[in-house]
């Protein structure tokens, strides 16, 4: 008997015949009934957190915030309603406010796995790895899944501790051999020690164990076109493509592949980029007194930003500075840009021809959300290129250039499209094709376009805002 588990609770049966409702489809019905549970009983906060849970599935969002927010005041000792707010928040997008009530939670449940893995994975997302290491380790603590060992592997690969990740990966795989995020996560972090015939195993691996890995088979393609086998990294990524739709890495590095293979770039390449980039000037804010002002509050904003970080890990850019997403804790002047960039991303939109088949003309997003960070790069400053993943169109806003750039016909400080990262041992000419900046104006882009900003001479900075469009819906 020492050794016999606590009974789980039943669930009360006026709760399990909603939940029944809901099962059904009845959402309708599911919400009447949990309506008049909740009129019966104003302050059980079980009710409530049950009727949240019903009508955050037709996107009443406030109501439902408001019911769990009550909830927590009546039984903050509950974590399932400190989690259930928590998700809420992450739906509707408000992460800056997900990661500060995770926090909250965090220390009334500093053993809750639920709590302090997605502490974890917020502090991820905010570039925070160290913090995130923490978490998942504490997640460890309380439950050694190797699904945890993947996440703390992951924040460990982001803080350049490849040893140490390849070390969690393994015990991932130890723990659970059919994992397939181990492999994928495994490949990368070999893949950075410069083993690359073992990344191409892990990554297969990954695939093997779950064919609609796109990225893992992305992966496996990149492991082999470095090994030489251009041929096959070309079908992989038309593979890919064919079968997964847009997939960002497979739609860059196809020409790549291609060229690798021929010895020359596809025909017709700088003249595909050339349309695909698009410069927008942006409207004067409500609230400033012209782009000039405007511009010289967000330089100052930007360099005042508490989560500037000087050539941050992971990161392109070098002898320069980045912030976190500045739209996660919205703020002035961060606030009216965003506004006005909205409305020029509806206009561009707006001018997209569809065309059936291309990896970014085939979809017109309808919502999306937007990440926004700045960058500040010093004399020599640079970004490397490359290509950003999680984004469907990227792009850059120009706040502040030094008055050396453009100068004597020089491209110091233009943003060049087309060429391959540093890494890539390219057998072929690379076909690009550059820009000037100019304050005030934002270029667009598909995301999976490599560009690059080149070297500039002067004591003053240049400072710009990044920005992904991320899709929620699409046009019809």
């Amino acid at each position: 008997m020492a050794n016999e588990q606590p009974a789980t609770p039943e669930i009360p049966e006026r709760y399990r015949r909603v939940l029944e409702l809901m099962k059904q489809g009845k959402r309708g019905i599911a919400e009447k009934q949990a309506r008049e549970m909740l009129a019966e009983t104003p302050e059980d906060a079980d009710t409530m957190a049950l009727l949240a849970s019903i009508i955050v599935e037709r996107g009443a969002f406030e109501e439902a915030g408001s019911l769990l927010t009550r909830a927590m005041q009546i039984a903050p000792r509950n974590a399932t309603t400190w989690l259930n707010f928590g998700r809420l928040l992450q739906q509707m997008r408000r992460w800056g406010e997900a990661l500060n009530h995770y926090e909250r939670a965090a220390e009334f449940f500093p053993a809750h796995p639920g709590i302090t893995s997605t502490l974890g994975q917020l502090y991820q997302r905010a570039n925070r790895f160290a913090e995130a290491e923490t978490q998942f380790r504490r997640t460890l603590e309380s439950e050694p899944r190797p699904i945890h060992h993947v996440s703390l592997g992951m924040v460990l690969l982001r803080q350049e501790r490849t040893d140490e990740a390849i070390d969690a990966f393994q015990t991932a795989i130890a723990g659970n051999p059919n994992l397939s995020p181990a492999y994928g996560n495994l490949g990368n972090a070999e893949q950075k020690r410069g083993n690359i015939e073992a990344a191409a195993a892990a990554y297969e691996k990954a695939v093997t164990l779950n064919p609609k890995d796109s990225v893992s088979y992305v992966s496996f393609g990149l492991a082999r076109l470095r090994l030489g086998h251009a041929r096959e990294a070309t079908e992989i990524f038309e593979r890919t493509l064919a079968r997964h739709g847009p997939e960002r890495r497979a739609a860059a590095w196809l020409p790549f592949a291609r060229a690798q293979e021929l010895g020359e770039m596809p025909a017709g390449y700088r003249a595909e980029m050339g349309s695909l980039v698009t410069r927008a000037t942006l409207a004067r804010p409500e609230g400033y007194d012209g782009v000039t002002a405007f511009n010289a509050t967000l330089a100052a904003a930007l360099r005042e930003d508490p989560t500037l970080v000087w050539e941050p890990q992971g990161k392109a850019t070098r002898k320069g500075g980045q912030t976190g997403l500045l739209l996660d804790n919205p703020r002035e002047p961060f606030i009216a840009f965003e506004k006005v960039l909205r409305l020029a991303i509806d206009a561009h939109f707006d001018s997209v021809k569809r065309e059936p088949g291309h990896p970014w003309r085939s979809q017109i997003p309808r919502t999306y959300q937007l990440d926004l960070w700045g960058t500040l790069l010093s004399e020599g400053g640079h970004q490397h290129s490359h290509i950003h993943v999680g984004g469907w169109m990227s792009g850059v806003y120009y706040v502040s250039l030094p008055p050396t750039m453009g100068k004597d016909e020089a491209r110091d400080g233009w943003i060049e499209f087309g060429h391959p990262p540093p890494e890539f041992d390219a057998k072929f000419v690379p076909q690009t094709i550059a820009y000037e900046p100019r304050e005030g104006d934002a270029f667009f882009f598909p995301s999976y376009l490599f560009h690059r900003t080149l070297p500039f001479s002067g004591d003053a900075p240049r400072i710009s805002l990044a920005f992904d469009v991320k899709p929620t819906s699409w046009r019809d």
